[in-house]
């Protein structure tokens, strides 16, 4: 009931400053070879999202939110917005069922879908570029299940900090 109201009461400058606070931790410059096994944070944003306001965030905003991603890292132009769009899709089949769960449950299901996500960044840039990235780049969603029930306790902490506030 009461995460309801901080969920109802939630501007929408919340929802953009979250994936803009996301985009510019993907967006920084990191050695690839080093670094392939983290997520991508907006992925992770992006399903937070879904899970918690689905009225406000869908498909459309996945589509959005991953042109700016292929902007922003000069990927190939609809790279990560075909992979956010299938992850979204697998997230929202099943985002009744995984909102009513703990953390743990959700954990399996967000690293379904960063899992869809990374094998179609992985065959995109298969084809675009013809080298394979090693099989590194799959352990970003099982790093990126660990973190989120960290992601939903800092999400939580902050809107009841902003609620609190008032």
């Amino acid at each position: 009931m009461e995460s309801e109201n901080l969920y109802n009461r939630l501007p929408k400058y919340w929802i953009y400053g979250s994936f803009a606070v996301a985009m510019l931790l993907d967006f920084i410059p990191l050695p690839s070879h080093l670094f392939h096994w983290l997520p991508e944070f907006t992925a992770m944003m992006l399903m937070y999202w879904l899970i918690n306001r689905p009225q406000r965030v869908d498909m459309g905003t996945a589509f959005v939110v991953g042109v700016l991603v292929d902007i922003g890292t000069a990927a190939p132009l609809g790279q990560h917005a075909l992979s956010y769009l299938l992850a979204s899709y697998v997230m929202i089949r099943s985002r009744r069922q995984v909102g009513l769960h703990h953390y743990g449950i959700q954990a399996i299901a967000v690293f379904f879908a960063l899992l869809c996500n990374e094998v179609v960044l992985t065959l995109v840039r298969l084809r675009f570029t013809h080298n394979f990235a090693g099989w590194l780049v799959f352990l970003a969603p099982i790093v990126g299940a660990l973190l989120w029930p960290m992601l939903n306790k800092i999400m939580v902490s902050l809107l009841n900090f902003r609620y609190l506030r008032r």
